[in-house]
């Protein structure tokens, strides 16, 4: 059903007429419809003039725009190549032909012959027995005739061609060999509405002022002519500020929380030694947290140097024994070699060993973070990788309490946008209380798991520090928590280099 316009619209939607957007109309009133470039030799605007002016003529229902997707095929600079000195498969299966069959002998003689053996055993041209290739009667037949492939290589050489003109299955088969590529070309229909031809007879073009400038005001030019309204409703183009990734903004975010909660950050190396990894944490030598499933050891340089004896003494001696700790240890010889095995470290508490180790009393009490990035040996699928990033913090002091760690966590979590925190019990090797950490999500309105803490046994803290200290410690990583803030489902998008993702994923704002 046509939308009637009383003569007081119109005149409102022409007072708001752009000078292009009268320029456009006035040259399709003899026309059913034109593309950009006819209406570029008719009004002498520029392309992005004409296409911004549409639009807006567009929403104002006075023009109709169409685009006419046509998809077409060009060949690749390989497969121009191939052309020229012929498919792989084509110079192979011709050598065979001559009694070449020798794998060995025939890998000299053609070029890309690792390609071309896959095609001739896919197209089920030859034989392959004891290293040697023997031709088969399809590899006969197809001596004296050009495949399609090579057909539509050299339709393509001449020129762009329709995908619609050329065989879909063999075409694919080129795609995925990138020897075409498919390219798609968008054909813009610009014609006008009823509304455009009930307007157009009241059109005037005049030049109008589109901006106030010192001179317009000085001159008195503005009294003379009119001063084009702006409409504040028509579409602009989208604008993509510079940022920084994501990822960084988290981490830098993260950083700035525990700074202001009053923590020192820690730093250290990213490749390590199994001591500060495991064994300062209590972590027993055949834990299957050490297996290669889960550890990338280094093959060269293999091993690295220990810290000093007193402190490699009372590591050993904690784990075989339990040393002075009112323990029984884990009952093993522990071996200081295997402790020198350098791995990329699993986790960020190793920082949390390594500055424990350097506490002096007069620097008690103390309160340390750090974010980093750890790796573990993981099979890459939507929810994991072989890399991720942590954030570890201690609390060391005589007065800290299991009470004061759920504090600084609710703490930390709130300043994420996470208010609704619940503390769950847990085990972990080197920490005894310890807890799972849950947040609710509100969107999805459901506990995600996101954390594990506790207090350090007395075996980590006695070695390390010379003295059984209460100790708070957290390690959390956040690989999770910015997938549910940016709706990602999986993880290994966090590292895409996809620009249209990272131009149009939101500033971390808190």
């Amino acid at each position: 059903m046509p939308i009637f316009f009383s003569e007081s619209m119109k005149e409102e939607i022409i007072k708001k007429f752009h000078e292009n957007e009268k320029k456009i109309l006035k040259a399709l009133e003899s026309k059913d419809n034109s593309t950009v470039q006819e209406l570029q030799q008719m009004t002498g605007l520029v392309k992005d003039a004409i296409e911004k002016a549409s639009l807006w003529a567009k929403v104002k229902g006075v023009i109709k725009i169409k685009d006419d997707i046509t998809e077409y095929l060009e060949i690749t600079k390989e497969g121009l190549e191939y052309v020229k000195e012929g498919l792989p498969e084509r110079n192979l299966i011709n050598l065979v032909n001559k009694r070449e069959g020798k794998i060995h002998e025939l890998r000299k003689k053609v070029k890309r012959f690792s390609v071309a053996l896959v095609w001739v055993k896919k197209n089920d041209w030859v034989d392959i027995k004891n290293g040697l290739l023997s031709i088969t009667d399809k590899g006969k037949a197809s001596l004296n005739k050009k495949i399609p492939e090579e057909n539509i290589l050299s339709v393509l050489k001449e020129g762009r061609k329709r995908l619609d003109e050329l065989d879909k299955k063999t075409v694919e088969k080129l795609i995925k060999r990138s020897l075409i590529k498919k390219r798609t070309r968008v054909k813009k229909q610009i014609s006008l509405t009823d509304l455009g031809r009930e307007i157009l007879p009241h059109l005037e073009i005049e030049k109008k002022i589109g901006q106030l400038t010192p001179a317009t005001i000085i001159s008195g030019e503005w009294k003379k002519k009119t001063v084009r309204p702006y409409d504040i409703s028509l579409p602009v183009s989208k604008t993509y500020p510079g940022k920084k990734h994501y990822m960084t903004q988290v981490i830098e975010y993260i950083r700035r929380v525990w700074l202001e909660m009053g923590f020192k950050e820690m730093t250290g190396p990213i490749l390590d030694i199994s001591f500060w990894n495991f064994d300062a944490l209590y972590q027993p030598q055949d834990h299957p947290a050490r297996d290669l499933a889960d550890t990338f050891y280094i093959k060269n340089p293999e091993r690295g140097k220990l810290p000093e004896k007193d402190l490699v003494e009372a590591v050993k001696a904690t784990h075989e024994n339990g040393w002075t700790c009112n323990s029984k240890g884990w009952q093993y010889q522990w071996d200081p070699e295997f402790s020198r095995k350098n791995i990329l470290r699993t986790h960020t508490t190793s920082l949390s060993a390594r500055t424990l180790a350097t506490l002096r009393d007069t620097e008690l009490p103390a309160k340390f973070f750090s974010v980093g990035r750890c790796f573990r040996n993981e099979t890459l699928d939507w929810k994991h990788l072989a890399e991720f990033y942590q954030t570890d913090g201690i609390v060391v002091g005589e007065g800290v309490t299991f009470k004061h760690l759920l504090g600084y966590l609710k703490r930390f979590f709130t300043k994420m946008g996470f208010p609704k925190v619940r503390f769950r019990p847990g085990y972990f090797p080197y920490t005894e209380m310890s807890t799972e950490v849950d947040i609710f999500h509100p969107v999805q309105k459901k506990w995600v798991e996101l954390a594990g803490a506790g207090i350090f046994r007395p075996e980590v803290v006695k070695p390390l520090l010379g003295k059984d200290v209460p100790v708070l410690a957290w390690g959390p990583g956040f690989g999770r928590l910015v997938m549910i803030n940016y709706s990602i489902k999986d993880i290994r998008e966090l590292y895409w280099n996809d620009l249209k993702q990272l131009r149009e994923a939101k500033v971390w704002l808190k």
